[in-house]
């Protein structure tokens, strides 16, 4: 990893930005505000949601939550590390607080592209499995050996692909990276998106694709669901889907309405090359909204589990009743020794 990795300390970027001053599009300052203030609550959201998903038995074996629980667990990730890094940088306002090194950057740059890019194909995937779990589940789903086949192979095999293709390109790429330690993510600038088939790959495939094909499942799903329980002559259980469905079609949207508009701009500047400028002024505002779609996941997710909203209030309740009795208890002792000091 050493061999392939080119250390760069100096303002190389000021042949990009000219005077040498990084560009934040919105403002440093709003960008630190905003993702710390949504980023907190988001958090806190997040692990909530991954503790009864995990230890509770009953919606751990619910295989529609399955993904959910990969999703919230690269948000996770993403709001405690990657979101930190970002904060750092946005409140210096160039480069981080921390030493960079190479490691670091790798470790950012895995966690900023892979993680990401992982969101995008657990979705799509999720987008079409859907279809299975409210449509198919006795034809795909009746055995063990089908649920493996059909619900755990996929994930485990889309979760090697994203690692084994992020490290690949990240970790160990066939190029040098170069690392501007004096900018927000070490410059965020891989060596592999100047390899022409890898940078294709990755946001052809890894992004655009997956956001089109995400829209189409996610539209589908909807059209499916209304025809089923309006116009088909077929018995069909809605309020035994309803939770599920609408679930995955509330975090679709959710990342839909910020990433497609993104994908169709890369898309239409690969069609075009002549049109390398085509939506330049409003790309760093989704590049922005990107964070958002990690902020709300967790709340769109805690909003499709009515099951879990007692326990949050459960949670509250027993805080105030653990201060409760304390000031009693702090104000009897008031009382008596006001009372003792007139005894005497």
């Amino acid at each position: 990893m050493v061999d392939n990795v080119t250390i760069n300390y100096t303002n190389s970027y000021d042949d990009e930005y000219g005077d040498g001053n990084e560009v934040f599009i919105p403002s440093a300052q709003i960008q630190f505000w905003t993702y710390l203030i949504l980023g907190i609550p988001s958090l806190f959201c997040t692990i909530f949601l991954l503790y009864h998903l995990i230890f509770d038995r009953r919606l751990r074996q619910q295989i529609h939550n399955h993904v959910v629980i990969v999703l919230l667990f690269l948000c996770l990730v993403i709001l405690a590390v990657d979101n930190s890094l970002y904060l750092d940088g946005w409140r210096v306002g160039h480069g981080n607080s921390i030493a960079s090194t190479p490691t670091i950057c790798l470790f950012w740059w895995f966690i900023d592209y892979g993680f990401y890019g992982a969101i995008s194909v657990f979705l799509v995937w999720a987008s079409f499995e859907r279809h299975i779990l409210v449509f198919h589940r006795r034809q795909f789903l009746s055995t063990k050996r089908k649920i493996f086949y059909v619900h755990y192979l996929p994930l485990i095999i889309i979760s090697i692909y994203t690692i084994g293709f992020y490290i690949g390109v990240i970790i160990l790429p066939p190029c040098k990276n170069i690392f501007y330690f004096n900018y927000l993510a070490c410059g965020s600038s891989p060596c592999y998106q100047e390899i022409s088939w890898m940078n294709t790959w990755d946001y052809l495939f890894n992004g655009v694709l997956c956001n089109i094909f995400e829209a189409i499942f996610s539209i589908s799903l909807l059209l499916r669901t209304i025809w089923k329980k309006y116009y088909s002559q077929n018995r069909f259980r809605w309020k035994k889907y309803r939770k599920m469905t609408i679930q995955l079609l509330s975090i679709s949207t959710l990342s839909l309405c910020i990433h497609l508009p993104q994908s169709l701009i890369i898309l239409v500047r690969q069609i075009q090359p002549n049109r390398n400028d085509f939506g330049a002024n409003i790309e760093p505002y989704f590049f922005y909204l990107t964070g958002y779609v990690i902020f709300l996941v967790p709340f769109v997710s805690l909003g499709c589990l009515p099951e879990l909203w007692p326990k949050l209030l459960l949670f509250n309740q027993r805080h105030h009743c653990m201060i409760g009795p304390m000031t009693m208890i702090a104000a009897a002792a008031t009382e008596q020794t006001i009372l003792r000091s007139k005894d005497g």
